[in-house]
């Protein structure tokens, strides 16, 4: 995001206040509806799985992809915000998600599933920072901190609440219904703003795109997740296909850093990496969010496909998550002002572990109400977890310094989610496999005491579920040790120095990197 983003090239009468409620309407609803779109998904990946008639790993790709369009809309928002203007961007963005969304909606055809995908991701990532450059240019500072509390709330509500609602709408109505519900929300959103914002554009102007900068990091992300993706059903380093996508995509993200450090227009601002906490905010930030959307991920999908869960009763397990996370984020921000963020960023992924290493303790005697309280443990901390590692690696930027920290940040925030997915994904198909043919062998022995007097289907059964408790365990196990090596880097940070004087502002620049 652009320093132009919060300037005028001439005056333009005051909104009314009418307006202003309505144009915080509009830009709350539509920041809402897409990132409630990143939640409300994962309980559906089963279900959409089976509607295509694909494995659930393809379906996995359709929200890794997702993510990872998303994260390519960050830093090219800009270039959109000074070419057509805010109106004729947010139009545009809108217009096309629900495009997209009615794609996704009626196809039964996986490749336009997945290519619709894409496209809603890097459409809806693209509204994300010009609404806030909406806030920040169109209100005077007494409605911008309306318009700025309003934009927190629908920051970490809809992907905190998204499993909940998304697995009732899953089991009620259909998962082809949220495609269904974005379309007159998002076509609304884009008319009304688009209404409420013409005549009110800055002079448009032909900035430079860095297009070499954007096609080595298009290069570089599509063929690494490529192939994070292609692990999940094939063999890894046997897999030739693998190799060649993992040698093109690191090939072109070395291209990509040497043309970026000596670009004069460049696309990300990698110079920051020389400073020590943005370094280390950024490396907190890309694996706390891979560790949390893998675990995530693994915990929506697989409750259903293995633990005969549904969709409905897996978004009650996240609710006590949804519920406590809010308070905690409140109260993450305005301790952020009285106390050492790298001591609440501690807390936080400390108590993220605690909450990891009690869910790897579930076995098959555990209820849904024993299932309950780790969720409300790990809800306690979600709120506070991403706003300290945020707050470390803006330390001393302000202005356009921060707001171009803050597509860095957002671009290696989302690529974290979207490899997460695979990468968890993967690691349970070997894990699962590996419990599974140990259980067997065991029990050909006698050694675990699975009785073979029952039938070889039902044998079979209890088999594969317990293998899937071990792979479960040691999935949040794995994820447990990552928070605390994450919580460890810590202690290498300077203390946080807030350089920007608006505080609503700050606070909705750390939103704008946050899940």
């Amino acid at each position: 995001v652009g320093s132009e983003m919060c300037i005028r090239d001439s005056p333009i009468p005051a909104l009314s206040a009418s307006m202003v409620a309505l144009l915080n309407l509009v830009i709350g609803l539509g920041h809402f509806l897409v990132l409630f779109n990143t939640g409300a998904y994962l309980p559906m990946i089963p279900h959409v799985a089976g509607s295509l008639g694909v494995n659930p790993a393809y379906a996995d790709w359709t929200q890794a992809n997702f993510f990872l369009a998303m994260a390519l809309a960050f830093p090219t928002a800009t270039w959109f915000l000074h070419r057509w203007g805010e109106m004729r961007s947010l139009l545009g963005a809108f217009l096309t998600f629900a495009l997209a969304s009615s794609v996704c909606a009626q196809t039964s055809n996986y490749d336009w599933f997945l290519a619709a995908r894409v496209v809603q991701g890097y459409a809806g990532g693209l509204t994300i920072p010009i609404s806030l450059g909406v806030i920040l240019r169109h209100y005077t500072p007494q409605r911008r901190n309306i318009g700025l509390s309003l934009w927190g709330i629908a920051a970490i509500t809809p992907f905190t609440l998204g499993p909940t609602i998304g697995g009732w709408i899953t089991d009620t109505l259909g998962w082809r219904w949220l495609f269904y519900l974005n379309i007159p929300i998002a076509v609304a959103v884009a008319l009304i703003s688009a209404i409420l914002l013409i005549g009110r554009e800055a002079e448009h102007r032909h900035p430079p795109l860095d297009w070499p900068g954007l096609i080595f990091l298009l290069i570089a992300l599509a063929a690494l997740e490529s192939a994070l993706n292609s692990g999940e059903i094939i063999s890894w380093w046997r897999s030739n296909t693998i190799i060649f996508l993992t040698t093109i995509g690191a090939a072109a993200l070395v291209f990509f850093a040497l043309w970026e450090w000596h670009s004069t227009h460049p696309l990300l601002e990698l110079r920051f990496l020389r400073r020590r906490n943005f370094l280390i905010g950024a490396i907190g930030l890309f694996f706390t969010a891979l560790f949390f959307q893998g675990a995530m991920a693994i915990y929506i999908v697989e409750f259903q496909l293995t633990m005969g869960y549904s969709a409905w009763m897996v978004g009650l397990l996240l609710l006590p998550m949804a519920i406590f996370s809010k308070l905690s984020a409140t109260l993450t921000q305005h301790f952020l002002n009285h106390i050492d963020a790298r001591i609440l960023g501690m807390i936080a992924l400390l108590g993220f572990s605690a909450g990891s290493f009690w869910v790897s303790s579930y076995n098959r005697t555990a209820s849904f109400d024993e299932l309950l309280w780790p969720q409300i443990l790990v809800g306690m901390f979600l709120g506070g977890l991403f706003p300290p590692l945020i707050a470390i690696a803006l330390s001393g930027l302000r202005g356009a310094a921060e707001m171009r920290g803050t597509a860095f940040l957002n671009l290696l925030r989302v690529c974290g989610q979207a490899m997460g997915i695979p990468i968890m994904a993967t690691l349970w198909g070997r894990r699962l496999i590996f419990h599974e043919h140990f259980l067997t062998e065991d029990n050909a022995t006698g050694k675990h005491g699975i009785s073979t007097s029952v039938g070889h289907e039902t044998l079979a059964n209890h088999i594969a579920h317990q293998a899937a408790l071990l792979t479960f365990n040691e999935i949040f196990y794995i994820a447990a040790w990552g928070f605390l090596i994450v919580a460890g880097l810590l202690l290498l940070a300077k203390r946080v120095v807030f350089a920007e004087p608006d505080v609503r502002v700050r606070r909705a620049l750390e939103e704008l990197a946050e899940p």
